[in-house]
């Protein structure tokens, strides 16, 4: 969190900017500035005054910066009245603004407080120590509405965090107990036929065990990412099991895992590369990132298709690169989303409750490509599906 900044005050100098273009009055407030470091009972900071006489000066002041107040007449050659000092504090919402007041517009500068100036002051009538007290009020009280702003803001920021995170986890717990659900499901199948029958068909008992260890598998693949996910968060960098990684049939192999979940998709391995496809991978959390990769094209297109993965080699400057593309045919991404899908706990604001999912996937899918030395993008147009591209060094 953002520490609050160090007080001009404290610091022993405050930097005041006049904007005001009657040269008495100019004269009046230098004079009453001066008279502040001539009085022993004025001690303080320093006022170190620069003076402007056209509004649009003031602006252009204040967007260089290093100003802590200003004292502003609402009546300028190029501006008048309660426009003037919004047009000023629109310019620099967190330097506080003083007004000066003319008898005939002391209404006008009420008027202002109310808009959010910090004081003003009736010209000719400011001594010594009025102003200084009023330049000083203004620079605290600024501070401390600004402090109380930041605070709300972080407050506003923990609270949704929270939010996020009890929904993640209420995602995880509802994903983590339907594959359970399944295994339990099977094994009370198994026991209610043996306990009838007394034997059971070689054949349905294989195809039974063949559902418990895919639900255990996508268990276990869940359960992982949750582990990186913790460690990443945990400033921890992965540790890498790096080996010689066959790309083609890894891919192969994770296409086959998913297509047996579903009967609306057609999952098609494609490859443009003579021979092998390898580089020095950790080949476990690589497949997982492709069986992530996959897992979402099948659950983002609830309509079915196919879903397409393309394999190519690119070379550029910087060596030698498997190219693995992940093309679905599901809903497609926003593009307000699109630079936002490798955040954690992101979802595209097109899914809806519809569709579950954690938020972690991808996150995760990028911190490992990123540890291999990789790259991960997507490109994707709302209802004409997504396509997710990862780059990793090959041999």
């Amino acid at each position: 969190m953002p520490t609050m900044t160090v007080s001009p005050i404290a610091q022993g100098l405050v930097r005041v900017l006049l904007v005001e273009d009657n040269i008495a009055d100019v004269d009046l407030i230098r004079d009453a500035l001066d008279d502040v470091a001539l009085d022993p009972s004025l001690s303080g900071a320093a006022f170190e005054l620069e003076t402007v006489d056209r509004l649009r000066a003031g602006m252009e002041r204040l967007l260089a910066g290093d100003i802590d107040v200003v004292l502003l007449d609402l009546s300028l050659p190029d501006s008048h009245g309660l426009d003037t000092f919004v047009r000023l504090e629109r310019t620099a919402p967190t330097t506080p603004i003083v007004v000066l007041s003319g008898l005939d517009d002391e209404q006008m500068a009420v008027r202002a407080v109310r808009e959010g100036a910090q004081d003003y002051l009736v010209k000719g009538r400011a001594d010594s120590l009025t102003l200084s007290r009023s330049i000083r009020y203004a620079v605290e009280r600024k501070r401390a509405e600004d402090e109380r702003a930041r605070l709300a803001r972080a407050q506003a920021e923990a609270e949704a965090s929270l939010r996020s995170r009890d929904e993640t986890l209420a995602t995880i717990s509802h994903d983590l107990r339907t594959p359970l659900t399944s295994i339990r499901g099977v094994a009370q199948l198994l026991q209610r036929r043996i306990a009838r029958a007394g034997a059971l068909d070689p054949v349905e008992v294989l195809e039974r065990l063949g559902r418990i260890e895919e639900q255990t598998v996508l268990m276990a693949r869940m359960i992982d990412d949750l582990l990186d996910v913790a460690r990443i968060e945990a400033g921890r960098p992965l540790e890498l099991h790096l080996e010689d990684c066959e790309l083609i049939g890894l891919v192969e192999r994770a296409a086959a895992d998913v297509q047996r979940t579903t009967d609306l998709h057609d999952l098609r391995v494609e490859s443009g590369v003579d021979g092998p496809l390898t580089g020095l991978l950790d080949a476990v959390r690589i497949e997982r990132v492709i069986q992530n990769l996959l897992t979402n094209a099948v659950k983002y297109s609830p309509a079915g298709g196919e879903v397409t993965v393309i394999l190519s080699r690119d070379e550029d400057a910087g060596g030698a690169w498997a190219v693995i593309a992940v093309r679905d045919q599901g809903i497609g991404i926003p593009p307000e989303d699109v630079p936002h899908i490798f955040e954690r706990f992101y979802r595209a604001s097109n899914v809806g409750d519809g569709i579950r999912g954690t938020g972690l996937g991808l996150a995760g899918a990028q911190q490992i490509v990123q540890q291999h030395g990789g790259e991960i993008s997507a490109a994707s147009e709302p209802g004409q599906g997504t396509t997710i591209t990862v780059r990793l060094p090959a041999e």
